[in-house]
């Protein structure tokens, strides 16, 4: 494990595998080492195939500090740091909302070479307002469990009863650990649905781009990703068969290289 320091002063912590070109992992809501193992599996997996292959907790979770006021433009510092440590460029893979980070950080030209965007959950429109003030209501009154079930039933529409079988999992500790952070990827994805130039806003994102989704998916999320692939000017689709929103290492693996080669 390593540590990079951002440019507040906040502490980046990472596993670093392999050597060569580097592929920087940027987890989705909640993701971070302790309870996301399958990160590491395919960046180990990577690593073999001669790749720098970094796992990081992002700001607030994990053994990664935190320092307020959040922004996503401290999200980008952060991978500025990390991509700045392994060379200097490096090809980003996200998960779901951790596509606010990935896209923001193509943006702002901090040695981004290539995205790998797995079922952003960006919709034109939607306005998660409502979500967000009944988070933070939640978070400020301390009730970590509730806010983190809320956003797994309202927001992301996990059937309850799947949500109590989860929480009887040795790793739902670990996961309401880091619910203050769920106003922060709310936040993000929130702030691009709202835009009215929606599909023009990655305009300037020239860089080699592919958008994944699996055909085992939450409803509305292959057409999230035909409509963000739709609005990058280099950007491709990928369907991976039997997969979830959250795929397989070995389906996702093989699919990875075959866009990093």
């Amino acid at each position: 494990m390593s540590t990079v320091i951002s440019q507040d002063g906040t502490v980046v912590d990472y596993d670093r595998y392999g050597d060569g070109p580097a592929v920087v992992f940027v987890g989705g809501a909640t993701q971070h080492r302790a309870i996301d193992h399958n990160t590491g599996q395919v960046a180990r997996l990577l690593a073999a195939e001669g790749f720098t292959a970094v796992d990081y907790d992002r700001r607030g979770r994990g053994r990664s500090g935190d320092t307020a006021p959040w922004a996503l433009e401290r999200e980008v510092e952060d991978l500025a740091a990390l991509v700045k440590a392994v060379g200097g460029t490096a090809t980003l893979y996200s998960s779901s909302s951790g596509a606010t980070v990935a896209l923001a950080a193509a943006e702002a030209g901090i040695g981004v070479t290539a995205l790998a965007l797995y079922e952003p959950p960006l919709f034109a429109g939607a306005d998660h307002t409502e979500h967000l003030a009944a988070l933070r209501a939640l978070l400020a009154k301390g009730e970590n469990d509730e806010a983190m079930r809320y956003n797994l039933t309202s927001v992301i529409g996990v059937p309850a009863e799947v949500v109590d079988g989860m929480a009887q999992s040795p790793g739902w500790a670990e996961m309401v650990s880091v619910a203050p952070t769920l106003v922060y990827d709310l936040t993000g994805v929130h702030e691009i649905n709202v835009d009215p130039d929606w599909a023009g806003r990655w305009s300037s994102v020239t860089v080699p781009t592919v958008v994944y989704s699996g055909d085992q998916t939450f409803p509305g999320l292959p057409e999230a990703a035909d409509a963000v692939a739709a609005a990058l000017p280099n950007a491709t689709r990928r369907v991976l068969p039997g997969q979830g929103h959250g795929p397989a290492p070995e389906a996702i693996t093989p699919a990875l290289l075959e866009f990093l080669r």
